[in-house]
């Protein structure tokens, strides 16, 4: 798998990255914070993809993110 890589799972953005050493790390939107949180059970899902997961460009990534967080309410 090329790094990053985008993903839509369902209605949650997913994104896969290099870490510092080389290594793989998966991050998930956060529904409460708007932000991401790292989510290792979503690498078997976007790994092997069902219907449910759309591989994705940065920019339509990016465009997801940002609708979502425009209908987050304020904290």
């Amino acid at each position: 798998m090329d790094l990053p890589a985008y993903f839509i799972v369902g209605a949650r953005p997913v994104k896969a990255v290099r870490t510092a050493d080389g290594g793989l790390d998966v991050l998930a939107y956060d529904w409460e914070s708007g932000g991401f949180v790292r989510e290792m059970g979503y690498l078997t899902r976007i790994t092997f993809p069902d219907a449910e997961v759309d591989a994705v460009g940065e920019a339509d990534f990016e465009s997801a993110v940002a609708r979502l967080r425009s209908t987050r309410p304020p904290p």
